[in-house]
């Protein structure tokens, strides 16, 4: 089994409910969400790091990090919009996130991104984007908590704390 197999297990089928928050069980209370809010300033949670979770997980949030910095996330929104797809917004804004699949990553990222995380994680093209889906709207929704995006130095110090816990630090 690879590890996105044990990524996507953990997980869970669907990418809701209890499976992305039980990921990274034994952080406590907010699993995937409280961490990333510790990290990010987001919400309640802890910031000490992510702890024993999933080591695929912990290699794939700081790339998604980085994939985000100056200006990333922005012209991601940018491609989701403008192929009619306003799922994005829903994690910038307070409320649900809508999840995203495998082929809308596709089309918002740059080829050479997505080839750079399967590169990194050693896992296809088509796992990288199913991989990203995952986790994307929980990384926005937790570097925007007031419902709007931050400026972009702002967003840029949010990113870079969660990239700074690659395994290469």
């Amino acid at each position: 089994m690879s590890g996105l197999d044990d990524l996507t297990k953990s997980i869970g089928a669907s990418g809701r409910g209890g499976g992305m928050d039980d990921l990274l069980g034994g952080l406590g209370g907010g699993g995937l969400g409280g961490v990333l809010g510790g990290i990010l300033g987001g919400g309640a949670g802890r910031g000490g790091g992510l702890g024993g979770g999933n080591p695929l997980l912990r290699m794939l949030l700081p790339l998604v990090a980085s994939m985000l910095m100056n200006g990333g996330l922005k012209k991601i929104l940018g491609r989701l919009q403008q192929s009619g797809n306003a799922k994005g917004q829903s994690w910038v804004s307070r409320g649900e996130n809508e999840p995203v699949d495998a082929a809308e990553v596709r089309e918002a990222l740059d080829d050479e991104e997505l080839d750079r995380i399967a590169q990194q994680l050693g896992v296809s093209r088509e796992e990288a984007a199913e991989a990203v889906a995952r986790v994307l709207p929980d990384v926005v929704d937790q570097a925007t908590p007031e419902g709007e995006l931050p400026d972009d130095d702002e967003l840029d110090r949010k990113f870079g704390k969660l990239h700074e816990l690659g395994p290469d630090r």
